[in-house]
């Protein structure tokens, strides 16, 4: 694990693209590329723990990593006034979380745009895309918590102020799957119909064996 960890966040430092606002992860040609991490829906792959953290959600409701264990996790990373793909990959994420009806899985965004996004506007945002509070949760909170958990999965953000506020923050579009541990078990293209439909393999796959 050390070893996977050393090698990921070696990788970091090379893998970002700056895309419309938001960033996509180098399509690297190593297999799996670390960035990436699109495996099958039954690998026996398992990446770094999530870092835990303490935000709040879309309802002020505190959130910890121990909110998400015993069942698989989709998450990604928006912010709410992003014009570049944040809404496709939201409703992505709605389409996630409707495919997912009857499983375990749960999902959850974070802002990378706490300073903005506050639970208020995450709310009205969350019910712009149709969004069960009980199953998805929109987070929100203190950057260095934001941050850490950017890390813990190999990925960054950077804010430029100076820009337009929908292009303001780069950061993943990556659908990012974790089992019931918390452990990264996956990582998918948060726009393509191809990483959405391999996203959905997955955590249903880990919802159907949750002691893979």
């Amino acid at each position: 694990m050390a070893a996977v960890r050393t090698i990921g966040a070696a990788a970091l430092a090379v893998a970002v693209l700056v895309c419309g606002g938001c960033s996509q992860e180098s399509d690297a040609r190593e297999q799996p590329s670390l960035t990436r991490l699109d495996v099958e829906a039954s690998s026996a792959f398992k990446g770094a723990l999530l870092a835990d953290f303490e935000l709040v959600d879309q309802l002020g409701a505190a959130a910890r990593r121990a909110d998400f264990a015993g069942a698989p996790a989709v998450l990604d990373f928006i912010f709410t006034t992003c014009t570049g793909p944040c809404p496709r990959v939201s409703a992505n994420m709605a389409r996630v979380q409707q495919q997912t009806a009857g499983t375990s899985v749960r999902l959850a965004s974070f802002s990378v745009d706490p300073e903005t996004d506050t639970p208020e506007v995450l709310a009205a945002y969350a019910q712009g895309y149709g969004a069960d509070a009980t199953r998805w949760r929109f987070l929100t909170g203190a950057e260095e918590q934001i941050d850490g958990v950017l890390r813990s999965l190999w990925l960054a953000r950077s804010k430029n102020d100076e820009v337009a506020l929908g292009l303001r923050v780069t950061h993943s579009t990556r659908l990012v799957v974790l089992d019931g541990r918390g452990v990264l078990r996956g990582m998918y293209d948060g726009e393509s119909e191809a990483g959405v439909e391999a996203a959905l393999a997955r955590s249903r796959w880990l919802a159907e064996h949750p002691d893979a």
